[in-house]
């Protein structure tokens, strides 16, 4: 046995999008792999076969570019996906193009399909040879014309922002950019741009020619409210169903073959806060209106956090006319379907909440993405202690009073169909997650996990780390996690746990506005004191503190509140209520929700609130992480802290990441990633192991 590699993530491979054909005779996934050369991705698309006599199905790999990370099924047997294969798809300097091209799953090369003349985001099929697709437009720049070549030679040069959010994280300014709706007709190679102007898309889905979309009109500061809208493809005309002005927090939606499930914002709500409602829209009166049917929603879309997967999969999803969606029970992840009857406009109750089960149980295996046909789900999951695979399973087949079924049934339905990881741990020094709950001083169960060193001797005592997760709305659970398991393989105990404020618990438990720094700080003590009482091994003179985005935040605040900790690495942090309002792409919204006042409103009581108010009081050698394109927390978040710690004279080192952003830990390049862990654990071994 041996300690985890420092490039052991080199080797990892990262799945998602699962996706069954439509008759479900096949599914595609995606794959990612690092190149070191490169000091990226590669990304690739593979396909199962299943056979009727529902034996393993067979797989290979599709594509070998490198590049494909993008797909739909454009019939039970071709793909349609973009690629940049020749000269030719590489759009004119200054103007946009994306190549599409198909690809048949019964052998032979992809073949051209049509151009798009823009940067396409998103692409779904209404129909055969008819498309509804997004693309980002800039309504800064000039259009592209011979006149005017020398104004867009230059026009990277300089930006003009008018707008709240100005940035974005990892990307650049914003500032009067919008994302628009299109039709595309292949038989005409023919564009239609069905929104226009201040007009923001946020999703749009499609259903047996039916297309719907979200999206908010702005100018100025993009608000909370959205409207909900419908094409008529008879009419070519655009109908309002939820309008903007009704001041509605819509979410998200999808259609189903008799209904239109919308997830929003309690009626009222002023801002995006708490777990949402679903909702049915219905025409009542000449009317359309938002019907409530479910106020007490988990999670939906979360499950425990890992730092070794990538890419998106789409959390909610309707297969047969029922509406599935997976969401986080506190640390493990379920999948749960809702079978409501069509509605006639005359039901104002929230239905039974028999109505929505649990479909389907991955018990310990983490579900991180999923596709259902019949009674099959497809599903990327990690299992406790390994890295991501692809498993098959079945539906529970249960009355809907039943909210969980048999643990061994469960378990018997599921079938692990990929070995991309099966290997890379092999010898490896794994540590077991030990669950460890504990009481707080309120009274709340707290969740934690302990991993205990490589080759513990019970003679001896062992420095350790206490791991804050981001959010602060996130959840650890027992998935594997490269950064915590490598240090457990240098010689640490690794603690970690979900104080108040975390995911996976309702809102109640998850409501820490205006209390940041007061019961989750307390929470993270207590811990702390907890993981010292059940491990006599543990060195309370040697523990160590880390944490990003909200657990850089929390470890900023530690320093200035408790010297119990004798080296900090904080990453990706803010620190200041007041400055980080206007620095922050979220900083208007999310800030002004947390801390609960505008800085010109209660300006003390922000700087109070502050972790940067605290400076004096810190004496802990700490290390700042971040990425310069970080501008959810910018850099000027923890240069604060930063500054004042070597203005006072105490040891602090900054660690800044060309190139990357907020998401350095979880998707950043490889040799960054490897740089960053490095950085953490030096600097932890020069104050924790001396």
């Amino acid at each position: 046995m041996k300690p985890l590699s420092i490039d052991a993530l080199t080797k990892y491979q990262f799945l998602s999008r699962p996706t069954f054909s439509p008759e479900g005779k096949s599914a595609v996934f995606i794959r990612k792999c690092v190149d070191m050369k490169e000091n990226g991705y590669h990304s690739y698309l593979h396909l199962l076969r299943f056979s009727p006599a529902e034996e393993a199905p067979t797989m290979l790999q599709l594509t070998s570019l490198g590049k494909e990370d993008s797909f739909i099924y454009d019939d039970e047997n071709t793909l349609l996906l973009p690629l940049n294969r020749r000269k030719e798809d590489e759009p004119e300097k200054h103007h946009f193009k994306t190549a599409f091209y198909r690809l048949p799953l019964d052998g032979g090369e992809a073949a051209p399909a049509f151009d798009i003349p823009y940067d396409v985001a998103t692409i779904k099929q209404i129909r055969k040879g008819i498309y509804a697709f997004s693309s980002e437009i800039d309504l800064n720049r000039p259009l592209p014309t011979e006149e005017n070549k020398d104004q867009l030679d230059e026009y990277d040069d300089y930006h003009v922002l008018e707008e709240l959010p100005y940035w974005t994280d990892n990307g650049g300014f914003i500032s009067r950019f919008r994302t628009h709706l299109y039709l595309y007709d292949e038989a005409e190679n023919k564009t239609t741009q069905l929104t226009e102007g201040l007009f923001d898309l946020n999703d749009f889905d499609v259903l047996e020619g039916r297309l719907v979309f979200l999206g908010r009109s702005f100018e100025g500061k993009r608000p909370f409210a959205c409207g909900l809208y419908e094409y008529d493809f008879e009419e070519k005309t655009i109908r309002t169903l939820i309008s903007q002005e009704d001041g509605r927090i819509l979410e998200s939606f999808v259609l189903s073959k008799d209904q239109l499930y919308v997830f929003a914002q309690p009626e009222g709500a002023s801002t995006y806060w708490g777990t949402s409602g679903l909702y049915v829209y219905e025409e009542k009166e000449g009317k359309g209106r938002l019907r409530l049917i479910d106020n007490e929603l988990p999670e939906i879309g979360d499950a425990p956090m890992s730092d070794s997967t990538m890419g998106y999969s789409p959390a909610v999803k309707v297969r047969d006319g029922k509406l599935y969606y997976s969401a986080l029970l506190r640390t493990r992840t379920g999948l749960f379907v809702r079978e409501d009857a069509p509605s006639h406009g005359n039901a104002d109750s929230v239905p039974d909440a028999s109505k929505a089960r649990e479909a389907f149980d991955p018990q310990d295996i983490a579900l991180q993405g999923y596709d259902i046909h019949g009674d099959r789900i497809l599903f990327v999951g990690m299992e406790e202690g390994k890295l991501q695979e692809l498993y098959l399973g079945r539906l529970s087949e249960r009355d809907e009073k039943t909210s969980v079924p048999e643990k061994d049934a469960a378990l018997s339905n599921i079938q692990k169909i990929t070995s991309f990881n099966e290997t890379v741990l092999v010898d490896s020094y794994v540590a077991a997650a030990k669950y460890i709950p504990f009481i707080d001083s309120d009274g709340i169960e707290i969740d934690g996990w302990l991993l205990e060193p490589m080759d513990m001797d019970p003679e001896k005592r062992y420095p350790g780390i206490l791991d804050i997760h981001g959010g602060p709305r996130g959840a650890y659970g027992t998935t594997f996690f490269n950064e915590m398991q490598y240090w457990a393989g240098q010689g640490y105990y690794v603690f970690f746990c979900n104080p108040r404020g975390s995911a996976g618990r309702g809102d109640a438990f998850a409501d820490i506005r205006t209390k940041y720094g007061t019961i989750d700080y307390r929470d993270l003590m207590e811990f702390v004191d907890h993981v010292l009482s059940v491990t006599s091994n543990l060195d309370p003179e040697r523990l160590g503190v880390t944490g990003g985005s909200y657990g850089g935040w929390m470890t900023n605040w530690i320093l200035g509140h408790t010297n119990r900790f004798k080296a900090a690495a904080s990453q990706r942090s803010f620190s200041n209520w007041l400055s980080d309002f206007s620095a922050s792409e979220i900083g208007y919204s999310f800030d002004v929700i947390e801390a609960g006042a505008l800085p010109w409103e209660d300006p003390k009581r922000l700087w109070e609130t502050s972790p940067a108010a605290y400076v004096d009081h810190i004496e802990t050698p700490t290390l700042f992480i971040h990425s310069l394109l970080d501008h959810n927390c910018p850099l000027s978040e923890s240069m604060q802290i930063f500054a004042a710690m070597r203005y006072r004279g105490i040891p602090a080192r900054a660690v800044l990441f060309e190139g990357e952003g907020h998401g350095l830990s979880r998707g950043g390049k490889p040799k960054h990633r490897i740089r960053r862990i490095k950085e953490i654990t030096a600097w932890m071994d020069q104050y924790l192991k001396k």
